[in-house]
């Protein structure tokens, strides 16, 4: 490559080197005096997300190749001082380029341009499959929070209640104390749940391109943006956006670009030559010129053109793969998506509800002096583990929708 060429490559990397280094003081300021929105968040990771922003750089490289692609051969100027005669020669020599090369290598170039799309998309769905994640992970997190919460007030009114049925004689000491205990475990998990907070904001804070110990107010249930498409829509949209298959389908017109490039070097380039010789003591003054050309006898790029051929063929073949793989991982991912909402809508509409009528039932009896404390206790436990087993149900169906935009390669409709 020339030196020129070098020059501006190392010049464009360097630049955009040091754009990504100083994008943090760069990036726009985050308006977070309101609840972030899921819509919210990904729009504030789409302009502020490090990794996504050092993805686009990548075009301004990738535009110093078409600019090198663009140059013309330089001409060479040679002079000579000799004992001889003549003693004086000077010749200039210029190769044109012929054969549509320099067509074709711009062309090549432009259409590696557009890897910088891909390069960007690519970016764009693991943030877009990291926003997803870790904001309705924090969802959950609020909401475990909320319900160590109100599991605290329930265990402490029921140890009130032990405590006042201890002081008329109608309870024995053994129940007050198992009623302190369950306030102990309550309190317990209150403060493993809002530990547990400041670990998945810093999260969210890391893609949002946010100091970790920024505090996050949330808009949103794990109940939203729960619909997928059927699997032919699904499908569709994945042939179209999957970003493997977009890569598959730019290599391979690159690789056609190349052919033609190859196909074309084997015309020759002539360089045509001018010069002139002086101080002969048979005359003053002499002016040559000549023309010079390679000739393609035993090479005419034979292997480059058999090489470029396979790579084609073998990028085809690997197109026809991903496609099949990633069929199939649609396919999965919505059979995974549709059982998973299942269990949730059977725990959001039913054990729930049942757990918390049982609960309800269970403290009433202890009140009245019918049950033990442990009946209740029992009910409590039961409650609070079908309320996490919700929970989670929900945020795995929320991360399976992550996964399946990731596999589609955009967001789902």
């Amino acid at each position: 490559m020339p030196l020129r060429s070098r020059l501006v490559v190392a010049l464009c990397a360097l630049y955009a080197t040091s754009a990504a280094v100083s994008l943090r003081a760069q990036a726009p300021q985050a308006d977070l005096s309101r609840p972030l929105t899921f819509e919210n968040a990904l729009d504030l990771a789409t302009s502020r997300n490090l990794g996504l922003e050092a993805a686009r750089r990548q075009r301004a490289i990738r535009d110093a190749a078409v600019r090198t692609a663009r140059q013309r051969p330089n001409p060479d100027v040679g002079v000579d001082f000799t004992q001889d005669t003549p003693h004086f020669g000077v010749s200039f020599n210029l190769p044109v380029e012929i054969g549509g090369k320099r067509g074709r290598r711009i062309n090549l170039a432009k259409e590696e341009l557009t890897l910088a799309d891909v390069d960007v998309q690519a970016e764009m769905r693991s943030v877009r499959h990291e926003v997803r994640a870790a904001f309705y992970s924090l969802v959950a997190v609020d909401q475990q929070v909320q319900l160590a919460d109100t599991a605290l007030t329930i265990a402490r009114s029921l140890r009130d209640a032990a405590q006042l049925r201890f002081d008329a004689g109608a309870a024995p000491r053994l129940e007050a104390l198992q009623a302190d205990l369950g306030v102990a475990r309550a309190e317990t998990d209150l403060d493993l749940a809002r530990s547990a907070r400041a670990v998945t904001q810093a999260t969210l804070d890391g893609v949002l391109n946010l100091p970790p110990q920024q505090t996050l107010a949330l808009a949103g249930t794990l109940s939203d943006r729960l619909a997928a498409p059927p699997f032919d829509s699904a499908l569709a949209l994945a042939t179209a956006s999957n970003v493997d298959l977009v890569r598959l389908d730019k290599e391979i017109a690159i690789e056609q670009r190349r052919l033609d490039l190859v196909r074309a070097e084997r015309t020759p380039t002539p360089v045509f030559s001018i010069g002139g010789v002086f101080n002969s003591p048979d005359f003053t003054a002499g002016i040559g010129g000549s023309v010079g050309i390679a000739l393609p006898i035993f090479s005419r790029n034979q292997g480059e053109i058999a090489a470029s051929i396979a790579a084609t063929s073998q990028l085809r073949a690997q197109r026809d793969a991903m496609r099949r793989t990633v069929e199939t991982n649609v396919f999965v991912t919505l059979a995974k998506i549709d059982a998973q909402r299942r269990q949730f809508d059977a725990y959001q509409q039913r054990l729930v509800a049942t757990a918390a009528n049982l609960e309800t039932l269970a403290e009433e009896s202890y009140r009245a002096g019918r049950t033990s404390v442990l009946g209740v206790l029992d009910a409590q436990r039961n409650l609070r583990d079908f309320r996490r087993e919700a929970l989670q149900f929900a945020l795995d169906l929320q991360l399976l929708l992550a996964d399946l935009e990731e596999i589609l390669g955009t967001a789902l409709p």
